[in-house]
């Protein structure tokens, strides 16, 4: 399934939020007869509550809507478009670009991207007031699949403590499109990871005291754990659907992730091995540079040991420069004197001061 892209479009206020919500237009994916299925949507103010309405069918392939013109230039059909800006008057036609940009010709990606990006890297540093908004706003369920899916880890510790700008992109968004985003990211899961990333994203490690609960859920009472799926599923629904009676459509893809597949192979046994190891494993320095003495590096250098104590770094190395050419290779010397210039070199740099 491609990426989904949003934009902003038109801002309104509400009580609830004291900030701009504004007008977000996304592709959202769905299924009709069975078959892939497209509509432009716009997450929107709905008698007080943040929902979304259909702005444009697209169909089953959105890159019919993209016309080519030239070798990297491209635009929209215009009746899409039309029919977009009567039902959203106040879009930014710039939006469909990023909307439809995973359904745009390979080619002409490469060609425009590096432009593209540079025109589109702005970030704004949060206020103390978004990162409340973002804290109290954003349901912990949502923070945890956003945690996973950035990080891959079981242990999620405390998530509340998580930095705020971690779950900036799950504010001003209607339920259904933050639904739509997910389920783009989850795309890109394994299926190997998937029961994993459900086990984790319901909290359901939180029943058990063992510490295998964030390590190896596999070796727990499996009843018990799909239990507790099945009690924590329905409690989640209710919260965020408002469905206490039948699961909604997107909460359905998470039962078939958790009874249809299997949890990874752990690495905990390779881990404590591995540990075990390098805890009892000895260590032996590597055997010191062959050094010579103070006294047969004053010899080669032809100083005496008053005139060494009077001798400073600078003069050292003016001294140790003359004789480089000397005894250099490609100079007439030999490899073996030069060699034994540069240890006598070191061992008397490192008893000068200055």
């Amino acid at each position: 399934m491609p990426a989904i892209f949003v934009s902003f479009n038109n801002a309104t206020y509400t009580k609830q939020y004291l900030c701009p919500i504004f007008l977000i237009m996304y592709m959202a994916y769905t299924k009709k007869n069975g078959r892939p299925h497209y509509v432009l949507r716009e997450s929107c103010i709905l008698n007080h509550e943040l929902g979304f309405k259909d702005i444009f069918n697209i169909g089953p392939d959105p890159s019919v809507f993209i016309k080519y013109i030239g070798c990297n230039a491209f635009y929209f059909d215009e009746d899409m478009e039309d029919a977009v800006s009567n039902c959203a008057p106040n879009y930014n036609s710039d939006a469909l670009e990023d909307i439809f940009w995973p359904w745009v010709r390979p080619d002409v990606k490469r060609a425009v991207d590096t432009f593209r990006n540079r025109s589109n890297n702005h970030s704004r540093k949060l206020t103390d007031l978004e990162k409340e908004k973002i804290t109290t706003q954003v349901h912990g369920f949502d923070k945890r699949r956003a945690h996973f899916l950035k990080f891959g880890n079981m242990d999620q510790g405390p998530i509340e403590n998580m930095p705020p700008v971690l779950f900036k992109s799950l504010v001003q968004k209607s339920r259904d499109e933050i639904e739509q985003n997910f389920m783009h990211q989850e795309y890109a899961l394994k299926s190997r990871d998937l029961k994993t990333y459900v086990y984790t994203i319901f909290n359901l490690q939180r029943f058990f005291k063992s510490f295998m609960a964030k390590r190896m859920p596999h070796a727990l009472d499996q009843e018990k754990v799909d239990a507790f799926f099945i009690e924590t599923l329905c409690e989640i629904n209710t919260a965020l659907f408002n469905n206490g009676q039948a699961l909604d459509e997107y909460m359905i893809r998470y039962a078939i992730m958790f009874f249809d597949h299997q949890y990874a192979d752990s690495t905990l046994l390779d881990d404590f091995s591995n540990a075990f190891m390098n805890r009892h494993r000895s260590f032996k320095a590597p055997p010191p540079k062959e050094t010579i003495s103070q006294k047969k590096a004053l010899k080669i250098f032809n100083i005496t040991q008053a005139k060494f104590k009077t001798l400073t770094k600078k003069n050292l190395t003016k001294q140790y420069r003359g004789l480089a050419q000397k005894f250099h290779p490609d100079t007439g010397g030999s490899h073996e004197k030069f060699v034994e210039l540069n240890s006598a070199h070191e061992t008397l740099i490192e008893k000068i001061r200055f």
